[in-house]
């Protein structure tokens, strides 16, 4: 799953990915699913719950990749199927994924399984 992520520029180690993974799994607001071929992990998709005070509660995709050598296989949409049934059987009746505004491809995918662009917005972060 390290791999696959630093096809999409975050370079967290296998040790690392271990532990939130360890982490996530004993939250029942969370999803994780995996695609393997070969009983090698090819992609993996990430939902989870969100609450907040402005808005109803809905599912948000945390992460979504796939293999580079195997994009356009039908993976990516297999995962986000199964995200969204994890999302219907919890309750929501929305799912939101948010995607980086350079990954002009993935918001092609997105729109392909008939998700619609809402918004564009800047992303803030500090050191703490």
């Amino acid at each position: 799953m390290s791999q696959l992520s630093r096809q999409l520029g975050y370079t967290s180690t296998t040790a690392e990915i271990s532990e939130r993974l360890n982490r996530l799994s004993s939250l029942t607001d969370h999803y994780i699913c995996v695609a393997e071929i070969d009983s090698v992990v090819v992609g993996w998709g990430h939902v989870q719950g969100r609450h907040s005070i402005e808005s109803a509660p809905f599912a948000e995709i945390g992460g979504l990749v796939v293999d580079e050598h195997h994009r356009g296989a039908g993976i990516g949409k297999k995962i986000m199927s199964e995200c969204e049934k994890w999302a219907r059987i919890n309750g929501f009746n929305k799912i939101r994924v948010r995607s980086n505004g350079i990954r002009e491809d993935a918001h092609q995918f997105y729109i392909a399984i008939e998700y619609e662009e809402k918004k564009w917005q800047k992303v803030f972060d500090k050191s703490l």
